[in-house]
């Protein structure tokens, strides 16, 4: 990620910071909160495009969700041509929490190459209660920029974890 997922503004209004002296600071801040976020959960605050490698033609769970479409399923054939899997040979299954990806025909494809998954992912506005996750992290980690402090450090209230828990796509059976 490399996008505030809030703009700085926003941020800066909902920490009650008036001074631009450290917007740089603060950006940097909400990118890594973002990203922490993001890889925590399996999931994408801001829709876009991604691929990911497959190691055969089975059922296929995009690992960043929310997915919103399976754009094409390209493979490397035996003679080494790049082939996009025609869209009847595969069909998006929507009847579980997270849409997965199942293929009708499992072509041949060439030895120590893998199939391709290009696929759109991700929240096209980053939900409210997410916000206030990175706003609440931003937060700690601004007021408590060192890793030892003459304060006792204690972890973000647990209405983050609530949240961001809230919002998984992990889980043990995922």
């Amino acid at each position: 990620m490399a996008y505030a997922p809030i703009p700085i503004d926003v941020l800066k209004t909902r920490l009650r910071i008036d001074v631009d002296a450290d917007d740089v600071i603060l950006t940097t801040l909400c990118i890594a909160a973002g990203e922490m976020i993001e890889k925590e959960l399996g999931i994408g605050l801001l829709s876009q495009t991604r691929t990911a490698k497959i190691v055969d033609f089975n059922r296929f769970v995009p690992p960043v969700q929310p997915c919103s479409s399976i754009t094409s399923v390209t493979y490397t054939d035996s003679s080494g041509a790049t082939i996009t899997m025609p869209s009847a040979d595969w069909y998006v299954d929507q009847t579980q929490e997270m849409l997965a990806l199942e293929f009708l025909a499992k072509p041949e494809f060439k030895e120590g190459t893998f199939p391709t998954v290009t696929y759109t992912a991700g929240f096209t506005t980053v939900p409210h209660a997410l916000q206030q996750a990175i706003v609440a992290m931003v937060g700690a980690w601004y007021a408590n920029p060192d890793a030892t402090s003459p304060i006792a450090l204690s972890d973000v209230p647990l209405a983050m974890k609530y949240i961001l828990s809230a919002y998984s796509h992990r889980g043990p059976l995922r």
